[in-house]
């Protein structure tokens, strides 16, 4: 069994994603509500109809990351709640993705050792995406 995070975002969801695949490698599919068939179109504000129906970033490693921008009137909220974990090879690749997902965030523990890791740190990105790093453990 595999879990897969979906992120929730209101208008960020191209970019978020956009962004992540650039720090973290891979490929991004994004189907925005514009592309929907016609008679499935839910109505939307024309301000949202670029917005993202659904995102799929597919990592090397066979992981993926999913989301999707949730219209507020549909009662979609922005992330709260929850974080995405990342474990990484080491203290080196820990502490370039946080850089790399700290610009214009919020780090909440900075990269550190912890008894647990030898780098662990947490951070909210730009867009809302509550992160958790970690160095893998030492065999």
């Amino acid at each position: 069994m595999q879990f897969t995070p979906y992120l929730s975002f209101q208008g960020e969801c191209r970019e978020a994603f956009e962004t992540y695949a650039v720090i973290f490698g891979g490929t991004v599919d994004l189907m925005a509500f514009s592309d929907m068939p016609d008679g499935a179109a839910m109505e939307l504000p024309a301000e949202q109809a670029g917005w993202i129906m659904h995102a799929h970033l597919g990592l090397p490693d066979g992981a993926s990351l999913m989301g999707a921008d949730m219209p507020p009137q549909f009662g979609g909220e922005p992330m709260a709640g929850m974080s995405v974990a990342v474990t990484l090879p080491d203290r080196a690749e820990v502490g370039r993705v946080f850089e790399a997902l700290s610009p214009d965030g919020h780090v909440r523990m900075e990269v550190g050792p912890t008894f647990f890791s030898s780098a662990f740190g947490m951070l909210t990105d730009r867009f809302g995406t509550n992160w958790m790093l970690m160095a893998q453990a030492s065999a």
